[in-house]
């Protein structure tokens, strides 16, 4: 029985203490809690005293805690360092902008527009005029010109036959090509004065922009781009018939003087078309006997010496006249007035004149990008300067060429007479000959073997 009793008591031992150590485990994460929270109580109260007692000692209280960021401030007080560190970094960017030297050259070049001054505008018609321009800034050395020679006694030469200009607008910024006129006879080009023959048309941005500016009023001009290689395409031939319509006689000048200055013994025959007489003279043409109106009605007119009341561009013609004399032959037809340059005119003038020295043509190599008419189809109007030369075989005697028959004007005029150009990959190109012109080929097969035909 004593055995007994003493089991049950050690039974009852047992479990008492099982449920002491059930009750330590249960009880233990609460009464670390409370420490947990009774400590940091303490804590908070060290750092007041603390905070007090530094604010009246000079020896600041020693901390041992872990400092943690303070997640609790506002949103604003995070942000806004970034937010100045930006600013700060785009005002000066700005500055320097505005404010640093500039780069660009302020004289003509290819890349970037440089700044003009229109010294002088005349007035043609209500819708065409000849703008004078000067630039900003001296060159020494344009980069159309030729070096002069050391004693300057002559005046300096263009370099290239056939170039062109870009005119900017900035109201819409677009820019445009525009052909300046050649220098009057005994001008000096070195002080970079250029002049240009433009009519406005009717939704041209360009035109309209430049028929509000005046004397005194900049514009922006970028180039000189290079027109065909004439020298290279004429080789030692002669003839050059230049049939321009408008303000496309500009080219047309600039190949002549190129030309009849090169060789004296080339002939050009310059064929412009107006569209009224005030764009050759502000006169009206003298009157015409009665019974020969029916033949002069249809006949192109010939441009001379002498030019009554001229306007800016019958002056430089005859400027032009008066040095060249008869080796320079212009013909001259007017819209309103009736007249244009049929087949027969066309014809007349690729035949050479009597006493005209012209050689035979040599049938030009296949693939020749200067001599191949159909090398031309895919061509622009500019020069292709890191391309291959000439292919056709050469000799001692006679230098690879042909005659030239160039078409210069408005689209249209240009499609009637020598067929539309196209537009390849980006660009306008050639096309195929067509027109008038194509016409004639097709009637007279050896006009196609001795004359190679340029779009402009």
């Amino acid at each position: 029985m004593a055995s007994r009793m003493r089991l049950f008591a050690a039974g009852l031992s047992s479990r008492s203490s099982q449920r002491s150590s059930i009750i330590f485990h249960q009880t233990k994460p609460l009464r670390w809690a409370s420490v947990s929270r009774a400590t940091c109580r303490e804590v908070s109260t060290h750092q007041k005293l603390s905070t007090s007692a530094s604010t009246s000692t000079t020896s600041p209280t020693r901390r041992h805690y872990s400092e943690r960021p303070n997640f609790d401030a506002p949103i604003q007080a995070r942000v806004l360092p970034p937010i100045i560190l930006l600013g700060l970094l785009l005002v000066s960017g700005t500055g320097y902008y505005f404010f640093a030297t500039p780069t660009r050259p302020d004289t003509l070049n290819e890349r970037f527009f440089a700044p003009y001054t229109i010294t002088a505008r005349e007035a043609i018609s209500p819708t065409s005029f000849v703008i004078t321009i000067v630039p900003h800034t001296h060159n020494p050395s344009h980069p159309y010109l030729l070096p002069s020679d050391s004693s300057g006694s002559a005046p300096a030469r263009w370099r290239h036959p056939l170039w062109s200009v870009e005119f900017k607008q900035p109201e819409v910024q677009i820019s445009r090509h525009y052909t300046p006129l050649p220098p009057l006879n005994g001008e000096d080009p070195a002080d970079g004065t250029l002049r240009f023959y433009i009519r406005t048309v009717g939704d041209g941005e360009m035109s309209h922009y430049l028929a509000r500016r005046g004397v005194g009023q900049d514009v922006h001009l970028r180039g000189p781009h290079v027109g065909f290689e004439l020298t290279e395409r004429l080789g030692d031939k002669s003839r050059v018939v230049f049939l321009a319509g408008g303000t496309g006689v500009v080219p047309g000048m600039q190949a002549a003087k190129a030309v009849l200055e090169a060789n004296q013994n080339a002939r050009v025959d310059l064929l412009w078309a107006v569209r009224s007489r005030e764009e050759v003279q502000r006169a009206a043409p003298p009157p015409t006997s009665t019974w020969r109106f029916w033949q002069e009605k249809k006949s192109p007119s010939e441009l001379g010496l002498e030019i009554q009341e001229p306007s800016p561009v019958a002056r430089h013609l005859s400027d032009m006249k008066a040095t060249y004399g008869d080796r320079l032959r212009i013909q001259v037809v007017v819209d309103k007035e009736g007249t244009k340059f049929q087949d027969k005119d066309i014809k007349n003038a690729l035949i050479a004149a009597p006493g005209t020295p012209s050689s035979a043509v040599i049938p030009s190599t296949p693939g020749c990008r200067f001599h191949d008419q159909m090398m031309h189809i895919g061509a622009t109007e500019f020069a292709a300067l890191e391309a291959p030369g000439c292919l056709c075989p050469s000799s001692e005697d006679s230098v690879p060429g042909k005659n030239l028959l160039i078409i210069s004007g408005p689209d249209g005029f240009i499609e009637h007479y020598a067929g539309q150009k196209l537009w390849l990959t980006g660009h306008q190109t050639q096309g195929p000959v067509g027109g008038v012109i194509g016409r004639l080929q097709r009637q007279e097969p050896q006009l196609a073997q001795d004359w190679l035909v340029l779009k402009m």
